[in-house]
């Protein structure tokens, strides 16, 4: 839930264009969390001043009153657990629709999107869609498409007043600013719930902990601290908190703080991406004791080798949830579902994938192509036909409609020495067997291939990783491999790691 709601002025870096607000406001902290008490208010400014704090970047609320919670507790009710079939708008009694069959929601999607989003009613007028037009009739959405004009986009029957706005990571171009509402980014925290449910643990709520800590290490960053009232808590019970810190030495105001205050806050759920996790498991290896009952993995590639060494660390699941700041969760991959490469399709939500080729057209089941999603999540956004970037093969699964080798970007192809094209969905098998945590993979216009990679282990182990992996990438292209062997995930870069180039 890395959102704003522009509550102060001074942001981290104001040459950084993701974080300029859409429209600033001033709030009370009891607007912030209007079904928050005076005790639990005052719990919020403690842990803003507390003595080990980060410089915090933002203030920031949930805006969720108590008609939210109301509407959120029969959300959850309804749905169930992250894979209930109740969410695709099948009514009591009735059977769920083929996995090859649009689930009904869409319809309602498509006529309340022709009567209330500027972009499909200008369409209707120009008779090039209707809203009893088919999914597949309809014209392709694009960052770009909501970069150069957001407002075409968003609802116009839904208040304006009561955004909360989200930013991409811009991690693939430039930062993308989401109007979000209050109930979505709530509905995200009890799906994590349900998913984390779904291993066999259970998140509780538990006030001497904070509930949930959204963790980035980059150079700036939008940092503040919450009530988290959308975590169910027997009445009585004071609101757990949450934060979202910057791992980022210079965000502290003392850089041994970053340590003491993970210590004393020992959150109960760790969200994050590959990076920050990486530098979590090395303060933990110097000494910080942290006790997470899991921890989230979104926005990056998990490497089989990550997932192990958070188990190792702390024994505990990692979910590695797929999703876009644009459009929400779409896919978890748990430990079961990683061994077979493949992230399944959340049906406790609306959400509906087609996987297309460059030309637009469906591929067959099993082929790769690019993930297009239709959402109905976000009040203020709902998305018809938005293309990810990403790329995958759709199939069906034990447990559902799945993804499988999904890959963020277009896929970089690797030449081997006899000329052949061999695909980046390949090389990330060949890399996930060798054990590393991370790496980056590269071939110049001459063929020659150079690999950094990061593995657990003292000096001579990371070293053997590596060289073990430089190996196998050898021998899958038959062409020498220069490797670096990485100590830390700093060296890696910021923000989400590129593991694939090629200048071919």
């Amino acid at each position: 839930m890395p959102t704003s709601d522009g509550g102060q002025a001074g942001v981290p870096d104001a040459l950084l264009g993701e974080y300029a607000p859409f429209d600033a406001v001033a709030l009370s902290d009891a607007e912030r969390w209007p079904s928050v008490g005076p005790d639990d208010l005052a719990r919020v400014v403690a842990a803003r001043d507390h003595r080990f704090a980060p410089r915090w970047g933002h203030e920031t609320g949930d805006r969720l009153t108590a008609q939210d919670h109301r509407a959120l507790a029969n959300r959850h009710r309804d749905r169930g657990s992250g894979h209930s079939d109740l969410a695709n708008g099948i009514p009591d009694g009735e059977d769920a629709p083929s996995p090859d069959v649009e689930p009904p929601w869409i319809a309602h999607l498509i006529e309340r999107a022709h009567a209330n989003v500027t972009r499909y009613r200008r369409s209707a007028r120009e008779g090039r869609s209707s809203a009893t037009s088919m999914l597949s009739e309809l014209p392709l959405v694009t960052r770009g498409d909501l970069m150069a004009d957001m407002a075409s986009h968003v609802d116009l029957t839904i208040p304006l007043d009561r955004i909360i706005e989200g930013t991409s990571s811009g991690a693939s171009g430039a930062a993308l600013m989401v109007p979000l509402h209050p109930v979505t980014l709530a509905s995200d925290v009890l799906l994590i719930r349900a998913l984390i449910a779904e291993t066999g643990t259970l998140w509780e709520a538990d006030p001497s902990r904070f509930g949930l800590t959204l963790v980035t290490n980059q150079r700036a960053v939008f940092t503040y601290v919450s009530a988290l009232t959308a975590l169910p808590r027997p009445e009585g019970l004071a609101v757990p908190l949450m934060a979202r810190i910057n791992l980022d030495e210079n965000a502290w105001r003392n850089p041994r703080d970053r340590a003491a205050w993970l210590a004393e806050h020992d959150p109960q759920v760790i969200s994050s991406a590959t990076l920050p996790i990486l530098r979590l498991l090395e303060l933990a290896a110097e000494g910080v004791e942290l006790h997470p009952l899991a921890v989230v993995n979104g926005a990056t590639h998990l490497t089989a080798g990550l997932r192990q060494a958070v188990k190792d660390a702390w024994g505990v699941p990692v979910i590695d949830l797929y999703g876009l700041r644009e459009t929400g969760p779409i896919a978890v991959a748990h430990a079961a579902d990683a061994e077979r490469n493949a992230h399944v399709i959340l049906s406790s939500r609306r959400v509906y994938v087609e996987i297309l080729d460059p030309e637009g057209s469906p591929v067959a089941l099993g082929e790769r192509g690019e993930g297009v999603v239709t959402v109905d999540e976000n009040p203020y956004l709902p998305l018809l036909r938005y293309r990810t970037g990403d790329y995958a093969a759709l199939r069906h699964g034990p447990r559902g409609r799945e993804l499988v080798g999904l890959e963020g970007r277009e896929p970089v192809a690797f030449q081997d020495a006899a000329g052949r094209l061999r695909p980046s969905v390949d090389a990330a098998q060949v890399l996930q067997a060798s054990g590393l945590l991370a790496w980056h993979l590269h071939q110049d216009s001459s063929g020659d291939l150079y690999l950094r990679g990061l593995a657990v282990g003292d000096a001579k182990t990371r070293s053997d990783a590596v060289a073990t992996a430089g190996e196998a990438i050898s021998r899958w292209l038959e062409r020498p491999v220069q490797i670096e062997v990485l100590s830390a995930a700093t060296e890696l870069g910021e923000g989400k790691p590129r593991r694939f180039s090629s200048s071919g």
